[in-house]
């Protein structure tokens, strides 16, 4: 996902980063300076790779040239942490005071999950090398992991072990397990590839516990929209409460486990365009298992218009700007576009060599570059690829869809934000936010009348905002007009697939018209974006009862009353 989205998303292999772009901050001479100094000590030690290994970390020094160093930070860069660990304890156990053995020692426990060990071995490493700046980066890092992760509680299902803060996120408990164990079966299917260990996932609360996990900044999740992130051998996401509209989580999750496949496909040897087409072309196979969803799912009508005016401008990201993270584009709607573009080449390659053929891909890069490995799999060369990709572009007569727009997130910085007025912020015109506003005082006075016939003057004004559909389409099914209705919230999915507040109407439109397994589709869909909204199950109870799902319709009332005593 960006790392500008990680989620966006992120470095996910070790990069060799030539220079870091850095947002400059002025900070108070206080103990917060401390605090920020250190996260900057971070933050550098992130972008100069001191924490990665290989040829940028000198574990082994001139006193120590023992091979077995190199080895095992091929087995850790690769996520293989048996082999890892086995050579790491030996060179700890014949040279217990080097700092190097217990530094490969720590990062090995930090990838198991173990952080608190990690954190001892990185003070005995410390107390030997005490300036080196890169096991202090690590040690930060550690503990900042562990004072996070220890606040959570430990929750597991077949395949996977799930740390969430059980009294504010347990409810995402439920569904998260079900959407991962899906994906690693529909994922396994397709690409042939199933983690021998459980895959470690962990929900921060909110945005101030996912920096302390991930790295990622305020702005890394409002402007590239990075929610996830996969590295470290674990996947790592924020809660959806944490965002005023929330996100597409369940498809984040999903995403994220799609990296740690084609880590363990391709050896941690992906680019990064490659390994976010992938996540971003399959990321939502798990939302229909039987048979899977073939649909192109990343084709929304944002990414159609992104695709479509760099076609006809001919002016693409490249895969080569999409390196070493898309976090460092300009804008939400170049990363987009970036993924737009990356997951339309993984459609080209499906379509010619099918899912076998990208299996093939990922194994080939353990052994070759990127191109070669392409040209290999293909059957022709790189530059033929780059060309029978856009024309395979072309092909699908992609359009500008009016009205589309790419979705910004937007995190609660208090309480009190609420939706109502995020969304109406991100009103373009004038004159239609307006006559928003003032439907929204009418409606909260008790006038429906009056307030839609403010929000249809508000459409004039902007007839492709999703969120005037919406507004207004939610006054019509209070005033009982379901049959007008309709055609807006239609019309609003279609712009903004992700919009929270639509599938709640459209559930709260099929209740009313008794179209019961309708609404529950909906207020399903709803509860993969913002499931924090009590409206949700207080339908769902009553629907679930009419359809005859007893366990369904209990499953909901307890989440309610959970929810309304959380308040």
């Amino acid at each position: 996902m960006k790392f500008k989205h990680a989620f966006l998303l992120t470095p996910y292999r070790s990069q060799r980063i030539s220079k870091c772009k850095l947002q400059s901050a002025k900070v108070k001479i206080s103990g917060w300076f401390f605090i920020h100094f250190a996260l900057l000590i971070l933050y550098f030690a992130f972008c100069l790779e001191l924490l990665a290994p290989a040829s940028l970390y000198p574990l082994a020094t001139a006193a120590q040239p023992d091979p077995r160093f190199k080895e095992a930070e091929e087995q850790l860069e690769a996520w293989r942490l048996a082999q890892a660990e086995t050579l790491a304890s030996q060179l700890a156990r014949e040279s217990p005071n080097s700092a190097a053995a217990l530094d490969l020692n720590a990062r090995v426990r930090f990838y198991q999950g173990r952080y608190e060990e990690a954190v001892r071995l990185l003070e005995q490493a410390l107390a030997i090398e005490t300036a080196n700046e890169r096991l202090q980066a690590l040690r930060i890092l550690t503990q900042q992991t562990l004072d996070t992760v220890k606040k959570l509680k430990r929750f597991e299902s077949a395949h996977f072990i799930l740390h969430a803060d059980e009294d504010k996120d347990g409810i995402l408990v439920p569904p998260a397990l079900d959407a991962l164990e899906k994906s690693y079966q529909v994922i396994g299917q397709a690409l042939g590839y199933y983690p021998e260990n459980k895959v470690r996932v962990e929900i921060a609360p909110n945005a101030a516990s996912f920096n302390a996990i991930s790295t990622l900044s305020l702005r890394d999740i409002e402007e590239t929209g990075a929610v996830g992130l996969c590295k470290f051998n674990k996947i790592m996401t924020i809660s959806p409460r944490a965002l005023i509209q929330g996100y597409r989580w369940l498809d984040s999750l999903s995403h994220e486990y799609l990296h740690y496949v084609i880590v363990g496909l391709s050896a941690n040897k992906a680019p990064i365009w490659l390994h976010e087409g992938m996540a971003r072309f399959y990321e939502t196979r798990w939302r229909r298992l039987h048979p899977p969803r073939e649909r192109e799912d990343y084709l929304t009508a944002s990414n159609q218009t992104l695709l479509s005016q760099a076609l006809e401008r001919n002016k693409f990201i490249g895969f080569k700007r999409m390196e070493p993270s898309l976090i460092y584009l300009e804008s939400p709607e170049e990363v987009q576009l970036a993924y737009a573009e990356a997951a339309s080449a993984i459609d080209f390659m499906v379509e010619r060599k099918g899912h076998a053929g990208m299996r093939e891909l990922l194994s080939e890069l353990q052994k070759r570059p990127t191109q070669e490995a392409i040209e290999k799999v293909l059957e022709s060369p790189y530059a033929v690829f780059e060309t029978q990709w856009k024309d395979f572009l072309k092909a699908k007569g992609l359009k500008e869809i009016e009205g589309s727009r790419v979705r910004r997130l937007k995190v609660k910085e208090n309480q009190k934000e609420d939706e109502e007025s995020v969304e109406l912020k991100e009103i373009q015109s004038v004159v239609a936010r307006n006559r928003t506003h003032l439907a929204d005082q009418l409606l909260g006075r008790g006038r429906m009348a009056a307030a839609a016939q403010e929000y249809r003057r508000a459409l004039q004004a902007s007839p492709h905002s999703p969120i005037i559909l919406n507004k207004l389409a939610r006054t019509l099914i209070r005033g009982g007009k379901h049959e007008e209705a309709l055609p807006h919230l239609k019309k609003a999915q279609e712009l903004d697939p992700d919009s929270v507040s639509t599938y709640i109407q459209l559930g709260r439109l099929y209740h009313a018209a008794k179209n019961f397994s309708a609404a529950r589709d909906a207020l399903e869909e709803a509860i993969q974006i913002n499931p924090f909204d009590p409206t949700i199950y207080r339908l769902l109870s009553e629907i679930y009862a009419a359809l005859g799902e007893r366990d369904g319709a209990e499953r909901a009332k307890i989440t309610l009353d959970r929810l309304m005593s959380a308040r």
